[in-house]
């Protein structure tokens, strides 16, 4: 079976525009769509993910993703069962800490025991149980049928083992270095087995950062400040060793720390690029292959090559834009890297 390829699309704009998007990348080739939840920034996720199931056929449409600290995790399962009654086993719930969501208003993010517990929680509600809410306990009256499959986001290992535990997927931060993709697998698998679960029942997606450009100099510029977050975050840390790379001694500027929202969403892109020249070519170019698919048309089509050899079958594109749609990315598919890759729409000649 061929690697499945998902591409980040942010609700920036009117539902039904960002609904006739989704239809583009589901006619381009594309086996899914992840629709960002943060409600200052982006339109409702939700009400997005409705528009784009009804204005498609096939392709997956996941929430990338919610938290259950700005939704409550019954509000979070209502509304996974209420969009998967219009595309039965096309919705995907993939819940993280909410950075963006809880950045914004100034509270923390979701912890890993919340994540845990809000997963328990919203499939007890999906299969119709009755669920203890403090001195209450209720049960979703439309609950039953298909239940909507949850993937937690997770670049910790506590995360990691978590999904093994309770998730039905995990959403991987870790690059796609084949020994960080091992190690992760690991963790997971560790988690699964604690539980008696068998590891392979949980799909594994790793997100590959991805900007396409005709010029490789030109993406990976584009890239510098989502390279440099690798540097700023501690949870990365890991990941980057497991890749074999330790930029310990660059010191970095305390104006990143200034970025609004923060330096992957960051609302002035430019600054965020100025605040990130300290990095030297050298290592911006070894954490950009490490990341994921920076560079051509060309070089980005043998980067999913490899991946695949080195075991990924499913990868989640998240590119540099949140406030516009990815067409660059969406026209390179289309045109060059999934023809190179042999890979044809559904239902296409």
């Amino acid at each position: 079976m061929a690697i499945k390829i998902d591409l980040r699309v942010p609700p920036c704009k009117p539902a039904p525009v960002v609904a006739d998007f989704i239809r583009q990348c589901e006619d381009a080739g594309f086996d899914g769509v992840g629709l960002l939840d943060s409600q200052l920034l982006e339109r409702d996720v939700f009400v997005s993910m409705a528009q784009a199931l009804l204005a498609t056929t096939r392709i997956q449409v996941a929430s990338a993703v919610t938290n259950p600290v700005t939704r409550h995790p019954s509000v979070l399962a209502s509304a996974a069962q209420t969009v998967s009654e219009l595309a039965p086993g096309r919705a995907q719930i993939w819940m993280g800490r909410g950075y963006s969501s809880t950045a914004t208003i100034g509270v923390r993010p979701a912890t890993v025991r919340q994540l845990r517990n809000a997963i328990v929680t919203m499939k007890e509600l999906m299969a119709g149980e009755t669920v203890s809410f403090g001195d209450s306990s209720s049960r979703m009256r439309h609950a039953g049928g298909l239940a909507t499959p949850i993937y937690l986001a997770a670049t910790g290992p506590r995360a990691m083992r978590v999904a093994g535990e309770v998730a039905d997927g995990a959403v991987l931060m870790t690059g796609i270095h084949p020994k960080a993709v091992a190690e992760a697998r690991e963790l997971i698998a560790d988690g699964a087995r604690s539980v008696g679960r068998d590891p392979d029942e949980i799909e594994l997606v790793f997100t590959a950062t991805t900007i396409i450009k005709d010029d490789l100099k030109e993406a990976r510029e584009l890239a510098r400040p989502l390279a440099v977050q690798r540097l700023m975050e501690d949870t990365h840390h890991r990941w980057l060793l497991a890749a074999g790379l330790d930029f310990g001694d660059l010191e970095l500027p305390s104006g990143l720390w200034d970025l609004y929202p923060d330096i992957p969403h960051a609302e002035d892109w430019k600054k965020a690029q100025e605040l990130c020249a300290f990095l030297p070519d050298d290592a911006l170019a070894q954490l950009c292959d490490t990341m994921g698919l920076i560079g051509t048309p060309e070089y980005c089509a043998e980067r999913i090559r490899q991946a695949e050899k080195s075991g990924i079958a499913h990868l989640y594109l998240m590119t540099s834009e949140t406030y516009e749609f990815a067409t660059g990315e969406l026209q390179a598919f289309n045109d060059k890297i999934f023809p190179a890759l042999n890979r044809r729409p559904a239902g296409s000649p």
